[in-house]
């Protein structure tokens, strides 16, 4: 470990890893100045955890690059031709009829329609995003994962050139997501967040910042 680290879990908790090395003091005086975003995060944490569980069912709105659509629930034929499709500013989700009620095992079995094609969406946007930069950069990731991460929006193992990217993203605008590839590919370029880091920032993606305000407005939760 070569820096200090803070993160905040989806409780509230605040957690502080560092080298053996950095003082007590240190790490106190990193975390105070924290104390914002730290407050920020917990707000917004509290908030989502106080929102009602989702029904998937029409009337509800999804978030998808930044846009706000309403859901619609339609009835297929059959489970085989259940299908997820946007028209315009709804997004149609057709389920069939024994999947149509009110109990959590329906609602379970539309979320996992949703998201699937959510998924979908998020993976259909990489392929060329990766090209652009990894040309323009002189990288090249050895694998790109999606997963559902608690408290990153994304990460990279340096040595194996493997960058995870959490799934949420496909809820934010476009910008959000070409910022967080080039923070990972930066990595493969400079392991840590330091001066040379944000430098190589700057010059791949000088819209960052902009980027990670909006991310930071509604954190990831898992």
């Amino acid at each position: 470990m070569k820096n200090v680290n803070l993160h905040i879990h989806a409780d509230g908790s605040v957690h502080v890893s560092a080298p053996a090395h950095v003082s007590q003091a240190r790490i106190d005086a990193f975390v105070a100045s924290k104390a914002r975003w730290i407050a920020q995060r917990q707000a917004s944490f509290e908030a989502r955890a106080a929102e009602a569980p989702r029904a998937w069912c029409t009337g509800e709105q999804i978030r998808l690059w930044g846009e706000t659509l309403e859901l619609r629930m339609e009835r297929a034929s059959s489970t085989r031709t259940e299908s997820v499709t946007r028209e315009g500013a709804e997004l149609v989700l057709r389920v069939a009829d024994r999947w149509s009620d009110s109990s959590e095992a329906s609602a379970a079995h539309r979320e996992k329609l949703v998201t699937r094609w959510l998924n979908e969406q998020l993976s259909a946007a990489l392929p060329d995003l990766f090209a652009r930069h990894e040309t323009q950069m002189g990288v090249h990731a050895g694998a790109i994962r999606l997963r559902r991460m608690k408290t990153r929006w994304g990460s990279c193992k340096v040595a194996a050139a493997v960058i995870t990217l959490n799934t949420e993203l496909v809820h934010y605008p476009p910008c959000c997501l070409e910022s967080v590839v080039v923070h990972e590919l930066c990595h493969l370029i400079e392991p840590s967040h330091n001066a040379r880091f944000h430098a190589l920032q700057d010059r791949y993606y000088p819209a960052w910042r902009e980027a990670r305000k909006l991310l930071n407005a509604r954190p990831p939760v898992g």
